[in-house]
């Protein structure tokens, strides 16, 4: 068995959460506003309003809300509280660019934004987040990271967050990869040590290759 969530944009919450009685995945959000209160945020979806449709979980801080929006590590804390208020799971993005791959640097910058994250919100509230690794310069390029990559990031994450929280509640915690996974390369991400699942962008977009993806991991699991 795997869990399988849909993020989608907001407008379309309503139209999907009133068919997913027996639907075998669950709706999240793309985002959410910082802000917990209610306020004058016009155009602002907070995390009371994604509550009413039924979302389980939430992107907070994806390297686009980042790159484009000025989106702080102190920003992604707020709305992952925000979130964990609402009763919604927080995924949080974290993920390096080239130029820290290129000096050596990937590891230490990831391990910075997940102790920036961990300062705002708390030792409590950053046990009920789950974490999604995303190189940058993999985001839509076709590019994936190389296999050994993926499990010394997801390897050392696992050790930050275990010198955070302890080694039990980190092993509780779901890190996902994501950065151009499709249906050829996801059996050989999801088989490295500490990748708990995968987060899927360009692939999801259609139906024939999400499609594929999902039954190459459905045959595995059997």
């Amino acid at each position: 068995n795997f869990f399988c969530g849909i993020a989608m944009p907001a407008i379309y919450l309503f139209q999907y959460s009133s068919r997913l009685d027996n639907a075998p995945f669950c709706i999240g959000a793309q985002n959410v506003a910082q802000w917990q209160e209610s306020g004058a945020f016009t155009g602002e979806i907070n995390a009371e309003m994604l509550a009413e449709f039924d979302c389980k979980f939430s992107i907070v801080g994806h390297s686009e809300r980042r790159k484009y929006f000025g989106e702080t590590d102190e920003i992604v804390a707020r709305k992952a509280s925000s979130l964990l208020a609402s009763g919604i799971i927080p995924l949080v993005c974290v993920g390096e660019g080239q130029r820290e791959r290129e000096n050596g640097s990937a590891i230490r910058y990831v391990k910075n934004q997940i102790e920036d994250i961990a300062s705002y919100l708390g030792s409590e509230q950053i046990q009920k987040c789950n974490f999604a690794y995303e190189p940058i310069w993999a985001i839509g390029t076709g590019e994936v990271a190389k296999e050994s990559d993926i499990a010394e990031m997801h390897g050392a994450v696992r050790a930050l967050l275990a010198e955070l929280m302890g080694e039990g509640s980190a092993q509780n915690i779901s890190l996902l990869y994501g950065g151009s996974v499709n249906a050829e390369n996801v059996l050989s991400i999801v088989d490295q040590d500490n990748v708990d699942g995968i987060l899927v962008g360009g692939a999801s977009v259609s139906m024939e290759t999400f499609g594929k993806l999902l039954e190459n991991l459905a045959v595995r699991r059997q």
